[in-house]
């Protein structure tokens, strides 16, 4: 049986500072399909594990995927991202229901989109009092975000573009109930908005789509004119993006992750339908070796263009096998489908961490975490 990995709900004691989000409609990713994505950022930077790792509550009806708090992707399908924001005025919420206990009843129990919606209002509604919070939810077919308070909920569906989110409250009825007001961190999170909705406007006008390299870039931005407000801050600690395809994304659909602080980490490919999670992603080593990049050689361009290149070479390679492993999916061979995607995964995680391993090497940097931070008991 799966383990029950509850590092997840711990970590919720941690102050976030900020994320960056944004989905991607099928008629503008190149991918033609959902594209929904997440920078986190915790500020100031601070240093947390990175891990990818299976979480099962128990009695629930689904088995998922998470990445490092709070990205989950259930076997059906359906993807839930978070983004911190402010507390409102409407009223405390049980201090018990925080957002990784609220995240993992919705993804451990619903498949689609429209039955996460249907839950998250039953807890406005039946008074669990959930936290105030954004979500971003998609299932391949239909995507969503969510703006949340202990009494209040107001969600759009988004159909086409793209929708972007920071750290603040942008739909109306949810935005008068703010409980305080903090300039500073208002001025941030809205010129992050911008930048970040400028630049994916941008892409759709010089090149008609928004491709997953696009995404990757922007979740690297360092914009020195607005230094500490962009989606790339000096404590990004990972990014994700999720490929959804219309049909069956729980087998079909593919994360590309950046396990590690972002300018730092090459992307990695992961199929929903992994069954084994490499070791150091799995326990976060992957992540403390980034760490140790990002410590000593920040302004490195020839380290960052080696890791990038690294991940082009991937992304072609998953692609390519993904075809392949697709025709096995459509005869029928789903073991065969996962199998192959698995073998690739297994192939290019051990690639990447032992070219992070080799820079570090190289530059006489010894492979040990000299700042570690406590694990979260599992």
């Amino acid at each position: 049986m799966l383990k029950l990995f509850f590092s997840l709900l711990a970590v919720a004691s941690i102050s976030a500072v900020a994320c960056t989000s944004w989905i991607i409609s099928p008629e503008a990713s190149e991918t033609g399909t959902y594209i929904m994505h997440k920078t986190r950022d915790w500020g100031k930077g601070k240093e947390v594990d990175v891990r990818l790792f299976f979480l099962q509550r128990e009695g629930a009806k689904y088995k998922a995927l998470a990445f490092s708090p709070y990205m989950l992707f259930n076997e059906k399908g359906l993807g839930m991202i978070d983004t911190y924001v402010p507390p409102t005025r409407d009223g405390e919420h049980d201090k018990t229901f925080y957002i990784g206990k609220l995240m993992s009843m919705v993804v451990c129990n619903c498949a689609t989109v429209q039955e996460a919606l249907a839950m998250l209002e039953s807890f406005v509604k039946d008074g669990k009092r959930p936290v105030s919070e954004h979500y971003s939810l998609c299932d391949g077919k239909e995507a969503a975000v969510v703006e949340i308070t202990p009494q209040h909920m107001a969600y759009r569906i988004t159909k086409h573009g793209f929708s972007v989110h920071t750290n603040h409250h942008i739909y109306p009825e949810i935005a008068y109930l703010i409980k305080e007001t903090k300039i500073n961190a208002g001025v941030a999170s809205a010129t992050r908005l911008h930048i970040t909705q400028n630049t994916l406007a941008g892409h759709l006008k010089e090149k008609g789509k928004i491709s997953l390299a696009d995404t990757l870039a922007l979740s690297r931005l360092a914009d020195p004119e607005y230094k500490g407000m962009c989606p790339f801050r000096n404590g990004t600690v990972c990014a994700s993006d999720y490929i959804a395809p219309a049909e069956q994304a729980g087998i079909l659909g593919t994360l590309l992750i950046c396990p590690g602080p972002t300018k730092y980490a090459p992307a990695i490919p992961i199929p929903l339908s992994i069954s084994k999670i490499p070791a150091v992603l799995e326990n976060g080593d992957f992540g403390k070796l980034v760490y140790q990049i990002k410590r000593n050689l920040p302004e490195d361009a020839s380290v960052q263009t080696r890791l990038q290149a690294l991940e082009q070479g991937f992304w072609k390679e998953y692609t390519e096998t993904y075809a392949a492993a697709k025709k096995k999916f459509d005869d029928g061979d789903v073991e065969g489908f996962k199998a192959m995607l698995q073998a690739l995964v297994e192939k290019q995680t051990e690639q990447a961490y032992e070219l992070v391993k080799t820079i570090l090497t190289e530059k006489n940097i010894p492979l040990k975490n000299p700042n570690p931070e406590p694990k979260p008991a599992d």
